[in-house]
This record gives C-alpha cells, sequence and structure tokens, in this order.
C-alpha cells in the first residue's frame, strides 16, 4: 500500500470540519494570531492532529500546499524534541503551538509540549528517589560520624 499524499490532503480537510466542530483545538490570541493544539493524544499522532487543526484554522487563508509545507516543519522539529525527551509512541502528549500568516506564509514559534507520565510510572520513580535519597542519607551520617 503506497502513502498518497494528495488521498492524505483530502482526509486532513474533512477531518479538519469535523474537529473544529467537536473540539476547537484553536485559540485566537490577537489579530491573526494564533493558538493550535493538539488536545490529548498519543504521541504517534501529533502530527495529524496539527495538520487537521492548521487546516481547519487557516484553510481558507493560506494555500493547502503551504499549510503541508509549514506544519511538515514543524512536525519535524516536534518529533526530534519528543525523542530527545525520551517519549514513546504510545505516551501521551498535548502540544500547543502559537501561529500566524505573515506574506502569505504560515509561521510557527515555538512548540510546548507537555508529557503526561502514568500514575504507575510516577510511583515507580517517586520510589526510585527514595531509595537513591535513602543511600545518600546513610552515606552523610557515615561521614558525619568520622
Amino acid at each position: 500500500m503506497s502513502w498518497a499524499p494528495e488521498e492524505n490532503v483530502q482526509r486532513d480537510i474533512e477531518k479538519a470540519q469535523e474537529s473544529v466542530e467537536l473540539y476547537g483545538g484553536h485559540l485566537l490570541k490577537a489579530p491573526n494570531r494564533y493558538e493550535i493544539r493538539t488536545g490529548v493524544v498519543i504521541a504517534a499522532r501529533f502530527a495529524d492532529k496539527l495538520r487537521r487543526t492548521a487546516f481547519a484554522v487557516f484553510g481558507g487563508v493560506v494555500p493547502k500546499e503551504e499549510i503541508i509545507r509549514a506544519t511538515s516543519e514543524l512536525n519535524k522539529k516536534i518529533y526530534e524534541r519528543l525523542v530527545s525527551m525520551g517519549v514513546g509512541k504510545l505516551d501521551i502528549v498535548r502540544i500547543s503551538v502559537e501561529a500566524s500568516v505573515e506574506g502569505g506564509r504560515l509561521i510557527f514559534g515555538e512548540p510546548k509540549i507537555e508529557w503526561f507520565v502514568p500514575h504507575t510510572e510516577v510511583e515507580k520513580r517517586v520510589k526510585e528517589c527514595e531509595q537513591r535519597l535513602a543511600e545518600i542519607r546513610q552515606r552523610l551520617e557515615e561521614l558525619l560520624k568520622i
């Protein structure tokens, strides 16, 4: 099965309208300045959500090729940050980014990434920290005795 960009763009445009009607996904911050958001999604699906929201917000303002170009660059940047943070494909994230149109080009600001860690993982990390802290206290007491 091959990936057909034109089919995916059409699907995204259709889903963009559905997304606007159901979730919003964007906030007008100032004239010609929006904040677009993925909502809470599995990390592997963030790119689709951002692209659909961009189509919903900017579809009538800039050509679809410009939306595809700009979101593609943004998605690469976000992907690199997710990987460097250690976020897994099935982890839950929420991404928001400011966007505006300047001279017919879609410009994105620096994305904000929120990573939601499961409660079980938090408990595990707290226990590890408590154990490490107990070891440090024990060493400190030994050093103070000397």
